[in-house]
């Protein structure tokens, strides 16, 4: 009994100036104190819901953004053509499908393209840095070298123009070549070695970007893009044509030095890493290959094939 009363002594017993008010403040009850009116009192909601920063129906107060001024916007239906030589190559081989060409920086810098502008009467715009820019809308990973050509759409053709080939002599098939760069690397190669034709898959397969042409540094410009549904149907639609096909495989009997090219002829690229796929194997008239290669390095890269095998076919032509 004695111990039980001295606890509830300690537990009775209150320090001076403390009372008995609960330790966070507020009345005995343990309710909080009440703020005083007139310092920093409660903002009132607005009507219906509305923040106090919002105006009339839930509009924001703060000024909008300015839209961009006239002549900083790309009309719609045109695309950005950039980096000095695909622009000159639009001005070689369809100045008429530039819409604007605009350039940032000293005119010295692009003597050679606004000399081919004027020769085709293609108007050249200087504007500042800032209004370039925002004209251009370009990421941080887009060279632009400070000019710019909006042109109509470059003419992709499908399916249904493959008859266009019907006099064409060297044809390159991309089977699910995937990867920009090395699309941009065939482009450049096809024009180079003066191929007809490039054929794409439209599905699983890189995709005709600004960026794309860029890389391509102006060879997108001259030779004739197809993309194709079924890569399998094509190729028998240019056997019809009286091509021969060949797919560049490494389990190809015959080297690319080895084989006797014929005047019309389609050479058929696998994907990075895959290779042809066994339905466009299956398809070929004959698999050659590149000499070389050894364990763990049995290919090369997509578009250094690519290169390799043009080559061997024009200069077997030359």
């Amino acid at each position: 009994m004695a111990n039980f009363s001295k606890r509830q002594g300690r537990a009775g017993r209150q320090k001076p100036g403390h009372g008995g008010a609960p330790r966070h403040g507020g009345d005995a009850d343990g309710r909080p104190p009440q703020r005083p009116l007139g310092k920093n009192p409660v903002k009132k909601p607005g009507p219906a819901g509305q923040s106090p920063r919002q105006g009339p129906a839930g509009k924001d107060p703060r000024p909008a953004r300015r839209p961009p001024a006239p002549g900083r916007q790309i009309e719609p239906g045109l695309e950005r053509v950039f980096g000095k030589h695909p622009v000159e190559a639009v001005l070689l081989k369809r100045p008429k499908a530039i819409r604007r060409l605009v350039i940032a920086g000293r005119e010295s810098y692009y003597e050679e393209i606004i000399k081919d502008a004027r020769e085709r009467y293609v108007a050249v715009e200087t504007l500042t840095w800032e209004d370039f820019l925002a004209l251009g809308q370009f990421d941080e990973s887009e060279k632009h070298q400070g000019i710019l050509a909006l042109t109509t759409p470059l003419v992709i053709f499908g399916d249904h123009d493959l008859e266009r080939l019907s006099e064409a002599s060297c044809v390159l098939a991309l089977d699910q070549v995937s990867n920009p760069q090395n699309l941009a690397a065939i482009l450049r190669s096809a024009s180079f070695f003066h191929a007809d034709a490039v054929i794409l898959m439209k599905h699983r397969a890189a995709e005709m970007t600004a960026e794309v042409q860029r890389l391509a540094v102006g060879g997108a410009e001259f030779v004739d893009i197809y993309r194709i549904t079924n890569l399998a149907n094509t190729i028998d639609e240019l056997k019809s044509m009286d091509f021969r096909v060949f797919g560049l495989d490494e389990r190809g009997e015959r080297t690319l030095a080895q084989t006797d090219f014929s005047k019309k002829t389609v050479l058929v690229i696998g994907a990075e890493g895959e290779g042809l796929r066994q339905k466009t194997r299956d398809r070929c008239d004959e698999l050659v290959r590149i000499p070389g290669g050894r364990k763990a390095v049995e290919s090369l890269n997509a578009s250094v094939a690519t290169t390799i095998g043009l080559y061997e076919i024009f200069r077997l032509r030359d």
